[in-house]
């Protein structure tokens, strides 16, 4: 631990700790989990554990299943994706996908 006064010197007339901190660390202390809904329904949860990791890759995954007819919106940590006419295999699809994260 260094002791420096306001002008860097190492004098000890105004002792502050010298903390080496990295301002641009970017350092994820938590995952980040959302509940996600279809219609209103809880159908399961997506936790971000790697930075590459976005919502988005549900969207992504449900495109890869044929499936196109929802939109998705973000509320807090609601993720919820609308349906029209595929409900049940939205709903059916994550579930795999659930299942196999």
């Amino acid at each position: 631990m260094t002791y420096q006064n306001f002008d860097g010197n190492n004098s000890g007339i105004f002792p502050f700790v010298n903390a080496n901190f990295d301002s641009g660390a970017d350092v994820k202390l938590n995952e980040d989990q959302y509940e996600v809904y279809v219609n209103d329904n809880l159908v399961g949860h997506k936790t971000l554990k790697n930075p590459g990791e976005n919502l988005s890759d549900i969207d992504g995954f449900l495109r890869n299943q044929g499936l196109s007819d929802f939109s998705t919106s973000l509320d807090g940590d609601h993720y919820s994706i609308q349906s029209n006419g595929q409900e049940g295999d939205i709903t059916n699809a994550l579930s795999v996908y659930f299942n196999n994260r």
